[in-house]
């Protein structure tokens, strides 16, 4: 049995697939073009067999359930439909307690980031987006306001206009930040939001708070947000923006740290052993190629890599011989 994880992509493919095909309005030709994507590549057959099994034993994803849909193919059904029968095909080769614990809300997100990939979103009026690795947002425009909810991961957004009559906010687990200027740095941390002011300014406040108190975020400066407070800006540390040209950068970095932030960009199980995690690492890092970065490690530290297999790998202290 194949019990490597599929695809994320191959997997919101597959559940595409099979809900249009179940649609009774599905002709002939989107039957063949179904049948051609399935033998493109095992991956692919092995994400619909998954489908096919779930669609039987699942009452909410059945084939009357996935057919009434598809025939209302803006409703909000279809989309819920899609997502989750996405996730379940996904998490199905990682067994029930890993899918227990899957990111739902990353993945009911509208737009969002695989591991190691990096997306340049378009928004409808020239605003742009750039999500790093791993990443997920929702969307919300209207005539009022436009509102961009970071769920995980890193981001960077360019505004290209700011009305005080339709402002721009971004928000976070911790941080309501009303943007007034064109280029800003947010990262959603487990317990906290790091902001930072590229371009233009920034009003930045508690999420959750009842006094609305806002605190200034000036061209430049960065700050950090957890459920308590907004903390005084600092300058910039320029090494934030290393990400957007595929680089890790350290600075006398711890290895645990370095090895974390590194898993960011890298499928499967990372983990350092705690023997070695006091070590420090300096130097950039190509992202493009975290084996590459691994043996670099092996190179420059009193460390090994232990791979049990490509996708479970461990740092450890290098044993003499």
């Amino acid at each position: 049995m194949n019990t490597k994880p599929i695809d994320r992509r191959i997997a919101r493919e597959a559940a595409s697939w099979f809900v249009r095909l179940q649609s009774s309005g599905a002709c002939a030709a989107e039957h063949v073009a179904g049948a051609e994507w399935r033998a493109l590549h095992p991956d692919h057959e092995r994400a619909w067999q998954l489908a096919e099994r779930f669609s039987t034993r699942t009452q909410q994803l059945g084939e009357g359930a996935a057919r009434a849909a598809l025939e209302r193919p803006c409703n909000l059904v279809r989309r819920q439909t899609l997502k989750t029968l996405a996730l379940l095909i996904a998490a199905a080769p990682v067994g029930l307690t890993a899918y227990r614990g899957l990111p739902w809300r990353e993945w009911q997100a509208d737009e969002r980031t695989a591991t190691g990939e990096q997306r340049t979103l378009n928004l409808p009026d020239g605003a742009q987006i750039r999500l790093n690795t791993g990443s997920a947002i929702d969307i919300a425009y209207d005539d009022s306001v436009r509102h961009v909810r970071l769920i995980a991961g890193e981001m960077l957004i360019e505004v290209s206009d700011v009305h005080v009559a339709r402002p721009f906010i971004v928000s976070t687990a911790q941080a309501q930040i009303a943007l007034s200027g064109s280029r800003f740095l947010v990262r959603q941390y487990s317990q906290g939001t790091f902001l930072a002011a590229l371009e233009g300014t920034a009003e930045v406040g508690l999420r959750l708070s009842r006094d609305g108190r806002m605190t200034g975020l000036a061209a430049g400066r960065q700050t950090y947000v957890n459920n308590q407070a907004v903390e005084p800006s600092v300058p910039l540390a320029q090494h934030r923006l290393d990400w957007l040209s595929g680089v890790l950068r350290a600075e006398k970095m711890r290895l645990d740290d370095f090895i974390n932030e590194l898993d960011r960009y890298r499928r499967g199980l990372l983990r350092c052993d705690p023997a070695v995690a006091g070590l420090l690492i300096s130097g950039a890092f190509q992202l493009r190629d975290t084996d590459q970065v691994l043996h670099a490690l092996s190179q420059t530290l009193p460390v090994s890599v232990h791979y049990r297999t490509p996708y479970w790998v461990t740092v450890t202290a290098r044993t003499s011989t």
